[in-house]
């Protein structure tokens, strides 16, 4: 199963210990129907006995499981699932649980159609509000994935790319926008996973988006990040149509 713990993508090394264990293995059964909506999960004891660790432990990743809208304990039901409209789809531990179990094309495309929906406005909104500096750190951004392209790096393509879409989010002025990051990234992820071709290809479309942004022209800007996803999209399709033939 594909999974998105990478810390340079998301500033965070995650800790290989029997609770991520736990809630990584619980949080994959109830995605993939294992548990259904309304069923009990078995005790913290009978849990503990499975996985060969504590209550304390056990009592933890559902705490977990419950911040991502998974499960719900209450003193006299015990553990339940909760259905799918409660999840928070948007956790990237949650996004990683629901690629292992839906056809990879489907999601992502799911993943691509917010990204539509989001980044050309963010885009528009950065053209708009940006200070000098904010600009500035999109430059940068784009200056370090001309030379990864150059010098064939693609753990320093993905990071660089990240920064790019992440630095336009932050110039947009929006908090609700810079939540999107770790959605971005997942995509991103993906993305570079079904292949690193489209990097180069579409390295001069980040340029469009960048020049559109440091002219003021929120139009442009909008419609350069429509273009660059869409045509980013259209060629990645392909590779999934080969990938099935």
């Amino acid at each position: 199963m594909l999974t998105f713990s990478s810390s340079a993508l998301f500033g965070a090394s995650r800790k290989r210990n029997r609770f991520a264990a736990v809630v990584e293995e619980l949080g994959s059964r109830i995605v993939q129907g294992e548990f259904r909506p309304g069923d009990p999960l078995p005790n913290e004891a009978d849990l503990g006995r499975e996985f060969g660790t504590s209550r304390s432990v056990i009592r933890e990743a559902v705490k977990s499981l419950a911040a991502k809208g998974l499960l719900e304990s209450r003193t006299r039901t015990g553990i339940r699932v909760l259905p799918a409209s409660d999840w928070n789809l948007l956790d990237v531990d949650l996004l990683g649980w629901r690629y292992g179990t839906m056809e990879p094309q489907a999601f992502f495309r799911e993943l691509f159609e917010i990204r539509r929906m989001i980044e050309p406005e963010a885009s528009a909104l950065a053209a708009e509000r940006a200070s000098p500096d904010e600009i500035a750190v999109i430059e940068r951004a784009f200056s370090v994935m001309a030379q990864a392209e150059a010098d064939r790096t693609t753990a320093a393509a993905v990071m660089a790319d990240l920064d790019f879409h992440r630095a336009i989010l932050t110039a947009a002025h929006n908090d609700l926008l810079l939540q999107m990051g770790k959605l971005i990234a997942v995509g991103l992820l993906v993305s570079y996973r079904i292949s690193t071709g489209h990097y180069t290809l579409f390295l001069g479309r980040h340029k469009d988006v960048l020049s559109a942004i440091a002219r003021r022209r929120p139009a442009s800007a909008r419609r350069m990040m429509e273009r660059l996803l869409s045509e980013t999209w259209d060629y990645l399709d392909t590779r999934f149509e080969a990938g099935k033939a």
